[in-house]
């Protein structure tokens, strides 16, 4: 099995949860107010982005900096719950705007 240092799994994390988010790089940074070639560069693991920088993204994730800092490839990634979630949210939206026109 490959191991992977901090650096790596990081850039794994952020990669991950944009993806999940299903946002694109530039979207992720002009949430985190950084510029997306950084984003980019952290997702390859090029750069050791700073603590200011992870807080930044995890607001723009919507999570705290201790999530956005677990490593959950250890326990795979909560995605096929979270996926689940957005897709019944986008159903139910479906339904009400269905809904409206019978009013």
């Amino acid at each position: 099995m490959k191991e992977y240092n901090i650096l790596h799994k990081l850039a794994k994390r952020i990669r991950d949860l944009r993806k999940l988010k299903r946002m694109s790089q530039e979207v992720l940074a002009e949430r985190a107010n950084l510029h997306p070639s950084l984003i980019g560069k952290m997702e390859r693991g090029e750069i050791n982005p700073t603590i200011i920088s992870l807080e930044k993204i995890a607001k723009a994730f919507n999570i705290s900096l201790a999530e956005l800092l677990s490593f959950p490839d250890d326990r795979h990634i909560l995605d096929a719950d979270t996926l689940l979630l957005d897709k019944s949210i986008e159903i139910l939206k479906q339904i009400i705007e269905i809904a409206k026109g019978y009013k």
